[in-house]
């Protein structure tokens, strides 16, 4: 781990060139100067974290900063409305990505906050803490610029501290908005954790915090990976959060940057007087849909039970069905692989649906009719549809339901992992 440390020590070079950038704006404050200064505050800084920060490292403590894109694309859409009463902060900030984004949004908007630091950020790596307070100080000093003024103004509206945002402080008490992209890395529990034990997404550990530390009425704006949303693994974790707090609204974000394969959302909630039961509430975390039926009440779900490179060969040869180069949308009848197994076959007409399946995909749940009435084996990277009836055309009714452009939406909606399950394929709404 301290070898770790050191790696983060690497991107203390990026602070340096920040810092000299600063010094030349009392010689030279032009057009050049200020050129440089828009790359500073935009994408450089996650540029030179994947420079000089090794992979694993950024792994390890969850290091990767918001795009701002993605941060503007946050504020626009979920950010509560910002007067002159407000006080953002940020317990994760990084360099000050979402910082900068929100001192830009209020810029645009003419909102000028009274209280002297409305914008507060604090973070556990020094050297974060440093590029993020130089960041600030480059966009004091660009807005310094434009507006014809070539001495540096005193008066900061920011506060930048090393700090640990899992700990209670401050901040958490007099902020009325919390902004955060806390790390995804997978961390170890506490025992007074009662949604998980073993390991669990940060990310889920810091929304915990600050929903504990933050006062009654307080907005948190989070950028969170999507399995939170929809891992059936954090369901105990969304019940905390829905008796803590009103789930405002949630934005579906797909993949976090070209560099980061994971997908995520933004929720915006509120505090409020916590409750003591989660069975009364509403799963927000969904969109609401009117469903009559599902496909659970027409076919029996199942994953294949064949595991080819763990299930020994014995048992009876058959056909075997595996995800790997079977037509999609199409009746087949035979078959050209074959193996022995001594669990459970199936019998024809059913539905398989691969399970590999992520936002982004042309198609969500992509199916293929099996059709023979010779015993069959299915490999489990499929999950099989047995219709109640046993008929074929409610085969084929189905594999139209999973072509529907309305169930890929669905699916983007409910599930972004990469993984369909079956829980999720039996709730898919049966259209009308």
């Amino acid at each position: 781990m301290l070898a770790l440390h050191s790696e983060i020590h690497n991107y203390i070079s990026f602070v340096d060139r920040l810092n000299s950038h600063l010094a030349q704006f009392s010689t030279d404050p032009g057009e050049l100067w200020r050129d440089e200064a828009l790359i500073c505050i935009d994408g450089l800084a996650a540029s030179e974290l994947r420079r000089l920060v090794t992979l694993e490292a950024r792994r390890s403590f969850g290091a990767f900063f918001t795009p701002t894109d993605l941060a503007k694309s946050v504020i626009e859409d979920l950010f509560p409305k910002l007067d002159a009463n407000s006080i953002i902060y940020d317990p994760t900030c990084g360099a000050g990505n979402l910082l900068i984004s929100t001192w830009d949004y209020l810029i645009a908007n003419k909102i000028r906050p009274k209280n002297k630091h409305y914008l507060i950020g604090t973070d556990i790596h020094s050297e974060f803490v440093e590029a993020a307070k130089s960041r600030l100080t480059i966009m004091k000093l660009i807005l310094s610029f434009e507006n014809n003024k070539n001495s540096i103004n005193n008066d900061d509206c920011f506060i930048i501290n090393q700090l640990d945002g899992l700990a209670d402080n401050d901040n958490y008490k007099q902020a009325t908005h919390i902004f955060v992209n806390p790390p995804f890395n997978l961390t170890p529990v506490s025992d007074d954790i009662l949604w998980a034990k073993g390991v669990a997404s940060a990310a889920a550990l810091f929304l915990d915090r600050i929903i504990q530390y933050v006062n009654v009425g307080t907005t948190i704006t989070a950028i969170l990976p999507e399995v939170l949303r929809s891992g059936s693994r954090y369901h105990e974790w969304r019940g905390m959060i829905l008796r803590n707090c009103k789930n405002e609204k949630i934005k579906l974000l797909g993949q976090f940057d070209k560099h980061t394969d994971i997908d995520v959302f933004a929720v915006l909630l509120k505090k409020k007087k916590a409750v003591t039961s989660f069975k009364s509430l509403k799963n927000r975390f969904q969109p609401e849909q009117v469903v009559n039926l599902t496909i659970l009440d027409k076919f029996q779900v199942c994953v294949g039970p064949v595991v080819d490179n763990r299930d020994e060969q014995s048992g009876m040869l058959r056909g075997y069905i595996v995800s790997r180069g079977l037509p999609s949308w199409t009746i087949q009848t035979q078959f050209k692989l074959s193996r022995k197994y001594s669990g459970k076959c199936f019998t024809g007409p059913v539905v398989v649906v691969k399970r590999t399946s992520r936002m982004g995909d042309a198609q969500r749940a992509v199916a293929t009719i099996i059709n023979t009435l010779d015993p069959i084996y299915i490999d489990n990277h499929l999950i099989v549809l047995i219709p109640k009836t046993g008929s074929l055309e409610d085969c084929q009714k189905i594999m139209d339901n999973l072509m529907d452009p309305r169930t890929d939406e669905w699916l983007n909606n409910e599930i972004r992992c990469r993984h369909l399950t079956v829980k999720i394929v039996s709730k898919i709404p049966i259209w009308q």
